[in-house]
């Protein structure tokens, strides 16, 4: 599956549920890795990266998504060399897709994690 595939995918979720309730998704080797249980207060981004660095995924391939503000989800391709995002904005009409040049809040693959 490629980054838009899971976007397509991420937007019949959103569709049907809304963006409120979105938990942080992960797909890696064929997996879907919902993330529950995130303490209040902690950021979905945060709990997100935590994840794929207990789950060591860092260096691997993997897709995400997350809740990144009201009525936003990004969606991620991850790799070992690079990370491709897109942002998915839920309007009145419905929903648009942007891809994102950089994504800030993303620090896997910055040193961070090295």
């Amino acid at each position: 599956m490629n980054l838009q595939e899971f976007t397509h995918l991420t937007l019949a979720v959103l569709e049907e549920q809304g963006a409120a309730s979105y938990a942080p998704t992960i797909i890696a080797d064929e997996t879907v890795q919902v993330i529950q249980g995130i303490p209040e207060g902690l950021d979905h981004r945060t709990a997100l990266q935590e994840a794929v660095l207990r789950l060591g995924l860092d260096q691997s391939e993997f897709l995400f998504g997350v809740k990144t503000g009201p009525g936003e989800i990004t969606t991620g391709l991850h790799t070992a060399v690079q990370t491709q995002v897109q942002r998915i904005s839920e309007l009145s009409q419905g929903f648009v897709v942007s891809d994102l040049e950089d994504c800030l809040w993303w620090t896997l693959g910055q040193g961070r994690d090295q």
